[in-house]
């Protein structure tokens, strides 16, 4: 999990930082940002660090699924609350998507998909019907 999740934060730091513009204005004159650790100063920044960046760069910790959600966490689901989430313990990248839709159309039952805290995160496995995994789905809150 911690591999992926560090894969998929510096591929979204180079979309927003590397290759686009959005956050020209927290760069220091004379600096340029090259890997989603050149951020970590920037944590300490009022205006930086009370906004962050509304992406998965915000979170950066990958916690035990037993652990209490907490500030930059990402926690695994465990098999109890995927089951209550997806109708599963081993959803589906259709499994997630339908789910996603329940929250979005605000369908009863469908809140705890975003139950986490602000500035943390939840992750699972998506399955292929042979049981391969075939990509971790990660979801969270962050930003003022």
């Amino acid at each position: 999990m911690a591999a992926a999740l560090a894969t998929v934060r510096q591929h979204e730091f180079e979309r927003l930082f590397v290759r686009g513009t959005y956050w020209d204005d927290l760069q220091p004159a004379g600096q340029s940002f090259t890997s989603v650790d050149d951020l970590n100063d920037l944590w300490e920044d009022e205006t930086f660090g009370s906004e962050g960046t509304h992406t998965i760069i915000d979170v950066w910790e990958v916690i035990d699924a037993e652990a209490f959600d907490d500030s930059h966490t990402v926690r695994p689901l465990s098999d109890e609350e995927t089951v209550e989430i997806f109708g599963t313990a081993e959803p589906t990248r259709a499994d997630f998507e339908r789910a996603h839709r329940r929250y979005v159309a605000r369908q009863p039952g469908s809140e705890e998909m975003w139950g986490m805290p602000m500035w943390s995160a939840w992750c699972r496995p998506l399955r292929e019907a042979d049981g391969t995994t075939d990509a971790i789905a990660f979801w969270g809150k962050s930003g003022g």
